[in-house]
């Protein structure tokens, strides 16, 4: 079964299973905070034919200035299928988005964590399949690790799996390029993340995908990431 088709199985269960949560009949909302217009439009059609445009001001403003968590988890399916489909701007949204769940969802029933849970995987499935992505390779990390706190082992182990696909491959060019740069953090996860870095898999990674490249500036990427993975793997530490 390949990516895409995982993430539509995983976003159908993901409706189905909030589906328990109709659109509320009254939201409670700031009146000089969320414009009237913008709430109209995100009532007006049903959820999955809501547009990214319609729903950014609730994205925005979400669990603060407008309803609550019965509201948060009617819009969450439509929400991350946007944020998956790039519709929705990732960079502006996703940190937000999947803070506001990972502060909430502790109490959640165990089927709506699965739920959330398997559409996070085929989204990182996504993003090791296509490269580059709204989301970076480091902020999907941080989605999954920081705000979810989900076990990365797992994901760092799913990443090595896919050596022989050269968008994973470009991810991981692209990560230990940024990565020395990242500022300091003591999490577990981020030591996690640091030592497996300096490890071998990033190494066998490029390598692999070195063996068939698609072009001649992919492979002039992977070489000089290649070469600063170990330079950084070398580092006095």
């Amino acid at each position: 079964m390949g990516a895409d088709s995982d993430l539509g199985m995983a976003l159908d269960r993901l409706y189905e299973t909030f589906s328990r949560y109709p659109l509320p009949d009254k939201i409670d909302v700031c009146d000089h905070c969320v414009a009237p217009e913008s709430v109209q439009a995100a009532r007006a059609v049903p959820l999955r034919a809501l547009s990214a445009s319609v729903l950014e001001s609730y994205a925005w403003n979400a669990l603060s200035t407008w309803g609550d968590i019965e509201d948060f988890k009617y819009y969450l399916p439509r929400l991350l299928e946007l944020l998956i489909s790039e519709e929705l701007d990732g960079f502006l949204h996703a940190d937000g988005l999947t803070i506001k769940v990972g502060a909430y969802w502790h109490d959640w029933p165990q089927d709506e964590k699965y739920a959330v849970v398997a559409v996070v995987n085929a989204w990182w499935r996504i993003t090791l399949h296509h490269y580059p992505r709204d989301v970076d390779i480091m902020k999907m990390i941080e989605i999954i690790a920081d705000n979810l706190k989900l076990d990365l082992c797992d994901y760092l182990a799913e990443w090595e799996s896919n050596a022989d696909n050269e968008a994973a491959a470009l991810h991981m060019a692209w990560l230990v390029e940024d990565f020395p740069v990242q500022s300091a953090h003591g999490a577990d996860w981020y030591v996690l993340l640091e030592n497996w870095i300096d490890g071998s898999a990033p190494a066998r990674i490029l390598e692999d995908a070195l063996s068939s490249p698609s072009s001649s500036q992919v492979e002039q990427d992977l070489l000089h990431a290649l070469e600063h993975h170990e330079w950084w793997s070398r580092r006095p530490k």
